[in-house]
């Protein structure tokens, strides 16, 4: 199993998203937006990360530039 960081500040897209991975056994951590997603992957980092492009506080390019460096 993976571990599966989704930020996504569309609540439903994100349940949908989060219930799909958990259902073929995977663990995910679910995040409203850019800000809350990067702090979850510094406390744990992800094996995969699937990310909104626009969110709140902090984009998903801006997340993925971050969360690399």
């Amino acid at each position: 199993a993976m571990r599966i960081l989704i930020p996504e500040d569309d609540p439903v897209s994100r349940e949908l998203l989060r219930h799909a991975l958990e259902g073929h056994g995977h663990q995910v951590t679910a995040a409203a937006d850019g800000r809350a997603a990067l702090a979850a992957f510094q406390a744990a980092p992800a094996d995969m990360v699937i990310t909104d492009w626009m969110m709140p506080e902090m984009d998903g390019p801006r997340f993925a530039a971050t969360s690399a460096s």
